[in-house]
């Protein structure tokens, strides 16, 4: 015996996968199309973090953008400026010690895109990034070395996401 289906169960099938998809946190992305007045600049950083602008540099060559000094820029070449990033952690847990065993960090930074003469075209914009960080009763050098590798991951997050509020800046 074979069972056929109706219309209403493939359609249900359908949006119960659909939603599999979307509840895991996939997400489509393609190829990041930065305006053409953007595709060469240059890029003066006061993150105060060297990961973020390794990741950001590399970020930015992958979406098609030339950085250049300032020594061999034109009157209309454009500057991103990136302010400092600030972290902040929230208390989300505690053992039953009462010490912390859970936090969610947040790194935030401030950009803006301005012309030779200083004046801004595009900004400040806030790009952000968050993440749980567990293990934070676990031995100190444990739980540095964990921090110290999730932040670096949360620089190129947050590196990417610049990248990506770029792709819309309507210049």
């Amino acid at each position: 015996m074979t069972a056929t289906l109706t219309q209403t169960t493939r359609l249900f099938l359908l949006a119960l996968l659909t939603m599999s998809i979307v509840a895991c946190g996939f997400h489509l992305r393609g190829e990041v199309n930065i305006p053409a007045r953007l595709k060469t600049l240059i890029v003066t950083s006061d993150s105060g973090s060297d990961s973020f602008d390794q990741s950001l540099r590399i970020a930015l060559k992958k979406a098609g953008v030339v950085i250049i000094d300032k020594t061999n820029a034109t009157k209309g070449t454009l500057e991103l400026k990136i302010n400092p990033i600030t972290l902040s952690d929230t208390e989300l847990a505690r053992n039953s010690s009462n010490d912390v065993s859970q936090i969610q960090r947040t790194l935030s930074s401030h950009y803006f895109i301005r012309q030779a003469d200083g004046k801004s075209l595009f900004g400040p914009r806030t790009v952000n990034t968050n993440k749980t960080l567990t293990n934070q009763d676990a031995e100190e050098s444990a739980k540095l070395s964990y921090n110290t590798a999730q932040t670096e991951s949360m620089n190129e997050d947050l590196a990417n996401q610049l990248i990506y509020d770029l792709s819309y800046a309507p210049l």
